[in-house]
């Protein structure tokens, strides 16, 4: 494992980190190390040690009666939270972004602890506030403002969440992801805005509501094999491909 220096009453003192959250402290590194990265945010959390995933998830069942499937103790994250915001420049116009993302990720315990978030809702029909009453926010873009969040759909007797994209003005689409699913493609996506929507029933054809997505998508398609070369991004061209197939036809 690699470790992790802490401080405490008694000095610092070294923790060690699981595989799983090496690879988070990774995306933020790519991120810092790479020369067509302007980067405004890349933040490492404290790591809560007392928040080990047996025990939390253990909590969740005794406690909330949220009894999740043990798989997803593997990418479980003890940081209180990860967070990076960053833009690449538009090379004709170097003040303008030619792609930029944003996440802030928090992990499924925490999460859960925030609540629901019926809150975001304005003259709610009774079936969105049953909805959004199960929803807890993991990521979100609190940076730009966009104010897109991912979110977690927590129900009686459902051992693997739901994911919800909710766009905040362009409403709210189930996503044809899991929980760690999610996470994988956002470490391949950094967070590029309107990523998600790759994953939903939206349409990101020209001229259409979501088509800055679109076109972000295409672009982090374009330039990350060149800036990230050690990701596979062959999915993300065929399931981008995939999407605007279905709604031209």
């Amino acid at each position: 494992m690699a470790h992790l220096r802490c401080c405490g009453l008694g000095g610092p003192v070294m923790s060690e980190l699981t595989a799983y959250e090496t690879t988070w402290l990774g995306v933020l590194e790519e991120l810092r190390g790479c020369p067509e990265i302007r980067l405004a945010v890349a933040e490492q959390g404290e790591l809560r040690e007392n928040e080990g995933a047996d025990r939390v998830f253990g909590e969740l069942a005794e406690w909330d009666g949220i009894a999740l499937n043990p798989a997803l103790k593997e990418c479980h994250l003890r940081f209180s939270g990860l967070a990076a915001a960053w833009d690449v420049a538009d090379p004709e116009y170097d003040e303008d972004s030619l792609i930029a993302g944003e996440f802030h990720l928090d992990n499924i315990y925490r999460a859960i602890q925030f609540g629901p978030l019926v809150e975001r809702l304005y003259d709610p029909t009774p079936d969105e506030v049953r909805l959004y009453t199960e929803l807890r926010s993991f990521d979100g873009t609190p940076q730009a403002g966009v104010g897109h969040l991912s979110m977690l759909r927590i129900q009686p007797g459902v051992a693997d969440p739901e994911l919800w994209f909710d766009t905040t003005t362009k409403g709210r689409y189930r996503m044809d992801l899991d929980y760690p699913g999610y996470l994988e493609a956002l470490r391949t996506t950094k967070g590029t805005y309107g990523w998600q929507l790759l994953f939903t029933e939206a349409s990101l054809d020209d001229e259409g509501e979501f088509e800055v997505s679109g076109r972000f998508a295409e672009i982090m398609l374009e330039v990350f094999p060149r800036l990230f070369p050690e990701h596979d991004y062959g999915p993300l061209r065929a399931r981008l491909a995939e999407r605007r197939r279905g709604f031209r036809a």
